[in-house]
C-alpha cells in the first residue's frame, strides 16, 4: 500500500497542517508525535481501514521520518487500540467486534457524560465559541466525516478539569470512531450527523452542564440499542 496521497512531511515546519487542532498550531511536533498525529487522522479519519497493513519501511519514506519515531507512534497507537502489533515488527489497523463495539459503547455512556458535565461546568471564554465551530464542521454533509465528528466529541470534553477522565474518554472515543467503520451500523437515508448533534451543541453551548450530560447519555444509549440489534439479528 502507498501513503502519499493520505500525508505530506513539511521538514521542520508544521504550521499548514490543516488537521492540527488551531490550538495546538504553535507546539513543535517530534517526529514520533508527527507520525502519531498523521496515522491516527488516517485511522479515525477512514482514509486507512481496520485491517489495513501498517509497513514500517513504506510509511517511513512516506512520511519522512526514520523508522524509530515511526514505531514509537505505532507503540502507542496499539497501546489505545488503534494499531495491532503482529509478529517481526510489522504492524495493522485494528480490527474490531460487534461485541467489543457494545463493551466500549457501555464504557463511554458511564464515564463521557460526568466529563461533559465537568466541562461544561469549568467552560472558559472561548469554550462556547469552540464547540458551535466544531459542530458547525459537521454541517459541511450530511453524514460529515468521522474526524469531524470525533473533533467535534473532543471539543465538546475539553475544558474537563480531570486528566484522567479526559485521557480516557477521548481513548474510547478514538476506538469508538474505528468500530464504527465496520459496524454495519446502517443509517437511515435522512440521517444528519449534525442535527442528531444540534440538542448536545446547544446544551453545551448555552452552559447546562446536568442538560448536556444526560443527553449525551441519551445520544450514546442510541446507538447501543442500535448494536444490540444487529448483534441479535446475527445471533
Amino acid at each position: 500500500m502507498m501513503y502519499s496521497q493520505l500525508w505530506t512531511w513539511e521538514d521542520d515546519d508544521v504550521s499548514e497542517l490543516s488537521t492540527v487542532p488551531p490550538r495546538e498550531m504553535n507546539v513543535p511536533m517530534t517526529r514520533s508525535a508527527w507520525a502519531d498525529h498523521r496515522l491516527r487522522e488516517a485511522i479515525v479519519g477512514g482514509r486507512l481501514q481496520p485491517g489495513d497493513p501498517l509497513v514500517i519501511s513504506t510509511l517511513a519514506k512516506e512520511l519522512g521520518v526514520s523508522a524509530t519515531p515511526l514505531r514509537e507512534a505505532l507503540g502507542k497507537l496499539a497501546a489505545e487500540g488503534l494499531v495491532e502489533m503482529q509478529a517481526h515488527g510489522s504492524a495493522r489497523v485494528a480490527t474490531v467486534d460487534l461485541d467489543e463495539a457494545v463493551e466500549i459503547y457501555e464504557l463511554r455512556r458511564v464515564l463521557e457524560p460526568m466529563a461533559l458535565e465537568r466541562s461544561v461546568a469549568k467552560a472558559d471564554a472561548g469554550y462556547a465559541g469552540r464547540v458551535e465551530t466544531a459542530w458547525l464542521a459537521l454541517t459541511a454533509s450530511r453524514l460529515s466525516t468521522a474526524s469531524d465528528h470525533a473533533a467535534f466529541h473532543r471539543e465538546l470534553l475539553s475544558c474537563c478539569d480531570s486528566t484522567w477522565m479526559l485521557r480516557l474518554s477521548t481513548l474510547l472515543s478514538d476506538r469508538a470512531g474505528l468500530m464504527m467503520k465496520v459496524s454495519a451500523l446502517a443509517r437511515p437515508d435522512d440521517y444528519n450527523l449534525a442535527e442528531a448533534h444540534r440538542r448536545l451543541k446547544d446544551l453545551a453551548v448555552d452552559g447546562n452542564p446536568v442538560g448536556a450530560a444526560e443527553e449525551l447519555t441519551r445520544h450514546l444509549a442510541g446507538t447501543i440499542g442500535a448494536l444490540r440489534s444487529i448483534l441479535a439479528r446475527s445471533a
